[in-house]
């Protein structure tokens, strides 16, 4: 692409006096030669070759250097005179939204590091491991000594093709150990905001452990491996010395070792997979509240249960309620339980009257600081492009009180993507894997199209939302 940018060095010494006389008013004015016209000058601006064909930076060295852009075509330039770039990019040639990006000047070529390039790349797309495509837009400086000018017009090119650096974050992870007895078919999973790994790479649980607790961490992929009929331990993560029981410290891939939980009680474990890290969080509160009521019995210790994700007091989750109930702050009557205190409020009062609600299955929040509490009757559904109502209408679920579970049968076309909500709206909705739904979790994809029948299951996320999709 030609551009035309105007150089022009020149020292102009302008004196300038201010009297209230005119001592010149005779006298001639000097004579001066015409102002040169503004000199011109054509170039012509390429892709370097390292972004002449699509370029994943994974397979180059940190500190490889990349020709982004080459000047082609230039014209007669005084002696000693050099050029310069400032190079910025963005996702699309109008460059409504643009980013820096550092480069070192060869001659007529800019260069720039594959770490900085990735840099700039995630920050402008993210992380992700995905071909991005991006335009650059070149401002060329000539310098002649200590003297600079820049080009009053830029060259944009592109769009060049690049895939940063994958950092090695799987889409989910789970712990294997002595709570679920290291078997791999009954993993705990992580649970995770629902967003991409990339963007955020933690991940969470809240368990209660025995006295003595060791376990591992287990990618997706060794789930995946196992359940092809390989080796599920030929994956696993842990520390670098089998039995560490610091409560924080650096995830290891090869030749790991359990980590060991010293202390019986609840736990927090999360995980940091963009640095490889773990965290363990003794706590000291319950992160579960029960809900005895009419629909069970009233026994607190058999009571379906509320969940606080955060250990903020603030507990939620889905139960069959079937009139009176009430929360309690453990599986019996002895500590505290909460009943009726008027406009949406909880009272801790033991003799308060009971919480009531008509048959049906509800969402349930209680926030325990607050005293407030909500209870929404939910009738469920399918929406997406995979299911036949589309993003548009959905497909209703029949709910099944014997196995507290909600089941379609339908077609769902493959390739294509749906969720669950409630109420035919988005205020209530889950989405996420088979083993892990989350309210607001991520679209779940089809790959196959058929006839499927899709069974769901929710109670709270200590013991996990999950649904089956089978042909």
């Amino acid at each position: 692409m030609k551009k035309t940018f105007i150089y022009i060095l020149s020292v102009l010494m302008l004196g300038l006096i201010s009297c209230d006389e005119d001592f010149n008013k005779d006298v001639a004015p000097p004579q001066t030669n015409e102002q040169e016209d503004a000199k011109n000058a054509d170039f012509q601006v390429a892709l370097g070759s390292g972004l002449s064909s699509p370029l994943i930076l994974g397979q180059l060295e940190e500190d490889a250097m990349i020709e982004a852009v080459t000047v082609t075509t230039a014209p007669p330039m005084q002696d000693g005179a050099t050029l310069s770039f400032d190079l910025q990019i963005s996702k699309t040639e109008d460059f409504a939204q643009y980013l820096p990006l550092p480069s070192t000047a060869e001659g007529q070529t800019a260069s720039v590091s594959v770490a900085d390039l990735d840099n700039v790349i995630k920050e402008l797309f993210g992380k992700a491991p995905n071909a991005n495509s991006f335009f650059i837009r070149t401002y060329v400086y000539i310098h002649i000594g200590t003297s600079a000018v820049r080009s009053n017009t830029a060259n944009i090119v592109g769009p060049a093709v690049v895939t940063p650096v994958a950092l090695n974050i799987e889409s989910a992870y789970y712990l294997i150990g002595n709570m679920n007895e290291w078997n791999p078919d009954a993993l705990v999973p992580f649970s995770h905001s629902g967003s991409s790994v990339y963007e955020d790479p933690n991940f969470s649980v809240i368990l209660e452990v025995a006295a003595n607790t060791y376990f591992k961490i287990a990618p997706q992929s060794a789930k995946d491996l196992h359940e092809s009929g390989g080796d599920f331990w030929s994956i696993s993560y842990g520390t670098a010395v089998d039995g560490d029981s610091s409560l924080e410290g650096t995830i290891v891939t090869e030749n790991a070792g359990a980590i060991q939980i010293e202390q019986a009680g609840y736990v927090r474990i999360s995980l940091n997979m963009e640095e490889y890290t773990y965290k363990i969080e003794p706590m000291e509160a319950n992160p579960l509240l029960y809900i005895p009521g009419n629909h069970q019995g009233w026994d607190p210790a058999s009571a379906p249960t509320l969940y606080t994700a955060n250990m903020d007091m603030v507990y939620d989750g889905f139960v069959f309620l079937d009139g009176e109930y009430k929360f309690t702050s453990a599986p019996n009557w002895d500590n505290t339980n909460y009943g009726e205190g008027g406009d949406g409020r909880l009272s801790t009062d033991g003799s308060a009257g009971n919480l009531n609600a008509a048959a049906g299955f509800y969402y349930l929040k209680a926030d325990l600081n607050t005293l407030a509490y909500e209870q929404t009757l939910t009738n469920w559904g399918i929406i997406g492009d995979a299911t036949p109502g589309g993003w548009d209408s959905d497909t209703p679920m029949t709910y099944n009180r014997e196995n507290n579970t909600w089941t379609v049968t339908t077609a769902l076309e493959g390739g294509k993507e749906f969720k669950f909500r409630a109420n035919n709206s988005w205020d209530i909705n889950m989405g996420g894997t088979t083993d892990k739904l989350d309210l607001n979790g991520g679209n779940i994809r089809v790959e196959t199209s058929g006839n499927y029948t899709i069974v769901l299951r929710l109670s709270n996320a200590l013991n996990g939302n999950t649904f089956t999709l089978s042909r």
